[in-house]
């Protein structure tokens, strides 16, 4: 399943328009980009940021939508698109594109792996092929979901890491060893193909949830979170808009803000440059959200300093 989004309804008028001259005008190149997301508000932030690089919503480009299911399937199906440039974040999206297509220039936003040990760029200030993006294999997030959750929850004594099999190895090990060292027994849930998140949510009884990220979670966290709160669970996740669909809270980057800069790399490539001279990025805003409601639910009340320190919080 796929979209086709054309920015403005006068690309077609244009490319037939006369010159100032006499015979007709050649026909106005119409650029194609291909961006991958389940989330609408994802892809609005590609176009938002196309147009402030200075794209034409009226004149210069067509962005084509796909991925609205999350399969695997619909990459070959934008790719018969025939794109410039696609964007897609996670590791196994950007596997697949770069299988099936592999001189297309691909942007990445990625939060679940290292890009130089998968071996999707040579290294991060020169990737060297056809992938660049921003990412975000940052394992020592994990000590900083741990010491939020021990903030709001002094006594807590155990958690569980949901995470799934197919990415973030270094994420999981890490969550570990954070959790190991705050004195916290942990259980370990893996998401696959066959196992619902919020079935395996609904299995646990430990005394906190700490949700890593992959596409998959990320479509389910309205799911994990209800299944959270149902169990009396306090939750966290790198995502911050786990917070927004009913956790109780999210620290990490904003997918928005990165969907919105993969933008830059888009112009480059439209311009001429190549993936393999445009450095790898990180994340450069994080957000910090909190829902009071799930607290209250929970009967749990956030510290004022926590409150304080808060991007958003959810009333």
């Amino acid at each position: 399943m796929r979209r086709r989004t054309v920015l403005g309804g006068a690309a077609a008028l244009a490319a037939l328009s006369h010159t100032r001259h006499q015979g007709w005008a050649q026909p106005r190149r119409i650029r194609k980009v291909g961006v991958v997301t389940t989330e609408r508000h994802l892809y609005e932030a590609v176009t938002d940021g196309l147009r402030e690089m200075g794209w034409n919503p009226e004149q210069d480009v067509v962005v084509v939508r796909g991925g609205m299911t999350g399969s695997l399937e619909e990459i070959d199906e934008i790719l018969k698109e025939e794109p410039e440039v696609l964007v897609l974040g996670g590791a196994v999206r950007v596997a697949r594109a770069a299988e099936r297509a592999p001189k297309l220039p691909l942007v990445a936003i990625d939060l679940e792996s290292d890009p130089e040990r998968s071996g999707f760029v040579q290294t991060l200030s020169r990737p060297g092929g056809n992938i660049t993006g921003i990412w975000l294999d940052m394992p020592e997030m994990a000590a900083k979901l741990v010491e939020l959750l021990r903030e709001v929850i002094p006594a807590l004594s155990s958690c569980t890491i949901l995470s799934d099999e197919r990415f973030g190895r270094p994420q999981i090990e890490a969550t570990e060893r954070a959790a190991a060292s705050a004195g916290l027994s942990v259980q370990r849930l893996i998401l696959n193909d066959t196992r619902r998140a919020e079935a395996l949510v609904e299995s646990t009884k430990m005394g906190a949830l700490i949700v890593l990220t992959s596409p998959s979670i990320f479509v389910q966290r309205a799911q994990i979170a209800a299944a959270a709160e149902a169990r009396r669970i306090p939750s966290i996740s790198i995502f911050p808009d786990y917070a927004r669909a009913g956790g109780l809270m999210g620290y990490g980057p904003s997918l928005t803000g990165m969907f919105r800069r993969s933008a830059r790399y888009v112009d480059a490539v439209l311009r001429g440059r190549s993936p393999a001279e445009l450095p790898v990025e990180r994340p450069t805003r994080f957000e910090f959200v909190l829902n009071e409601r799930t607290a209250a639910r929970l009967g749990m009340k956030f510290p004022l300093r926590l409150l304080a320190g808060a991007d958003e919080v959810i009333e």
